[in-house]
């Protein structure tokens, strides 16, 4: 069945008087440009925004250089848009005008008589998106995450919203990067509304967070300069550092205590683990390395055996531009890759020549996107990628997007209900999903307090084109040995289960060779699949 044609939804915006951040002239242009949506009217307020007090500018000066979404332009109402006369009620004339939608950006956004029923606003942790302050209160109060939701203006019904981890250091990096996707989040309801499909979530009552009764500058500034200090003296001090954890046996294994560590040379580090069958005996564990002062990742393989033992990785796979997490999959008796190379816009699908290290490109799978850690599954007869898209200038880690197809080679079709997460607390992939006791999981980041914290096993529980409902089955924490600080990926063929981790260095250790760690737990034989056989 096709898609409906979109109709035509003929949206107001209601501005601040006088100059507006950058990113609500570019919500503007955005919303010209899009399909099935009719810039129509226009409302000024009578109101400019609050100025930016000195706190807010040196944190600017520091952690917002350049062309800043924040920084105040001067917006004139497009050409063909009417704006509204002064002293004319507001809500009457958008009635005349016939608008469907009311965008409100103003400082102090409120319901108005006879306005449109559908009136939105974006707000940031109890204040609207477009407050000096908006993204202040998690930051001054230590919360770990912040929530940037589009509501209803008249009754608070939450019409989206998306979790992210806070940026501790800066108020204005935290602001940044939770407006770039609340802009998103209007886009796509929107186009769900010309597409007939009424946005909006069940409201649970709670309503936004309050935003905090007081922010006085002398306070928020005291707190970022002693995050700033700490921070920048736990980066010249330390280095985070990535390793591998092995777990053999048969079963899957979902304790890492029970793991042989690998520490990497202190030069680089290894992590984004997939494991493979190699011929005769053992495995491959395909891997990202980054080289610190090369800085962009490439593709090894290691060579796991039996016993235990493991060689050096041996070079797969070299861009011009950053690769990782290289995810492996089983497709009409082929080995396929798809690697992240999100750098170049780009999903790209490999077929293995020889393993560990030909591989031919097939296809560029997916286009102009930005999308990292791509992980492909089939269900119900469907094959199926989950990978996190982000808008610009928002974090990689906070949003999961589907597709669905009959083939690896596509062509994929959005799923209707994109981001299906929008939770930075269970949206990244950490590796293939996989079926454990009729259950299907998958691995998901943990990217809350900070990337890669630990790891979440979700239970897929409804895959269509449609719809998408995930709960948590278990979680696997970090610190099962002292040091170790963080663990983000899973990945597991018969015989053995690989993690990966993240210790923090010091820089004046001195180096050290790569070398296995061996735990309590002893190395088990076992028959490796030589058959390729895929793990899901």
């Amino acid at each position: 069945m096709s898609a409906p044609e979109p109709m035509t939804i003929r949206l107001a915006v209601f501005l601040p008087a006088g100059p507006v951040p950058g990113w609500v002239a570019r919500l503007v242009g955005d919303c010209l440009a899009l399909p099935g949506i009719h810039l129509t009217a226009c409302v000024r307020d009578t109101l400019p925004l609050p100025e930016p007090d000195w706190a807010d500018r040196v944190d600017g000066l520091v952690f917002d250089r350049g062309a800043s979404p924040l920084r105040s332009v001067n917006l004139a109402t497009p050409d063909g848009v009417a704006e509204c006369p002064a002293g004319v009620a507001a809500g009457e004339w958008l009635a005349e005008q016939g608008c469907d939608v009311l965008l409100d950006l103003r400082a102090r956004p409120a319901a108005i008589p006879a306005g449109p029923a559908r009136h939105w606003t974006l707000m940031l942790s109890g204040r609207p998106a477009v407050d000096p302050l908006a993204g202040a209160a998690p930051v001054v109060d230590g919360d770990d995450s912040t929530v940037i939701r589009l509501e209803s203006v008249i009754d608070g019904q939450l019409i989206d919203d998306s979790l992210g981890a806070s940026c501790s250091f800066s108020i204005r990096r935290n602001r940044r990067r939770a407006i770039a996707k609340g802009m998103g989040m209007v886009r796509r309801a929107l186009l769900r509304l010309a597409q007939d499909d009424e946005p909006g979530r069940p409201h649970d009552g709670s309503g936004p967070a309050a935003a905090s009764a007081a922010l006085p500058a002398r306070a928020r500034f005291a707190t970022l300069l002693q995050r700033t200090v700490s921070r920048s003296a736990s980066k010249a001090l330390s280095c985070d550092q990535w390793g591998l954890a092995l777990a053999f046996g048969e079963e899957i294994c979902f304790d890492p205590a029970a793991t042989t560590l690998i520490q990497p040379p202190a030069d680089r580090f290894w992590a984004d683990p997939m494991v493979w069958p190699a011929a005769g005996e053992g495995w491959w564990v395909f891997i990202e390395e980054v080289i610190y002062r090369e800085g962009k990742g490439t593709l090894k393989a290691m060579r796991v055996h039996q016993d235990g033992r493991w060689e050096d990785p041996v070079p797969v796979m070299q861009k011009p531009w950053h690769l990782s997490y290289p995810f492996l999959f089983w497709w009409k008796d082929t080995l396929w890759m798809v690697p992240e190379s999100g750098a170049n816009r780009s999903v790209e699908l490999y077929r293995c020549v020889a393993l560990p290290d030909r591989w031919e490109k097939e296809a560029d799978i997916l286009t102009g996107i930005d999308m990292v850690d791509a992980t492909l599954f089939t269900h119900e007869g469907r094959w199926w990628l989950l990978g996190n898209v982000s808008e610009p200038g928002a974090d990689k880690h906070d949003e999961l997007h589907a597709y669905y197809a009959e083939t690896p080679l596509g062509p994929w079709l959005p799923h209707a209900a994109n981001p299906v997460v929008a939770d930075a607390r269970f949206a990244r992939p950490a590796g293939p999903v996989f079926t454990h006791e009729g259950k299907l999981l998958r691995p998901a980041q943990v990217c809350v307090p900070e990337y890669g914290h630990a790891l979440n096993l979700r239970r897929i529980e409804k895959l269509t084109p449609t719809e998408y409902v995930e709960e948590t089955e278990r979680r696997i924490d970090p610190g099962w040995q002292p040091g170790i600080a963080c663990v983000h990926t899973i990945s597991h063929q018969s015989g053995l289960t690989v993690f990966d981790y993240l210790t923090r260095r010091s820089r004046f250790a001195a180096g050290r060779a790569a070398r296995a760690v061996p735990h309590a737990t002893q190395p088990a034989g076992g028959s490796p699949d030589n058959s390729g056989g895929k793990t899901q």
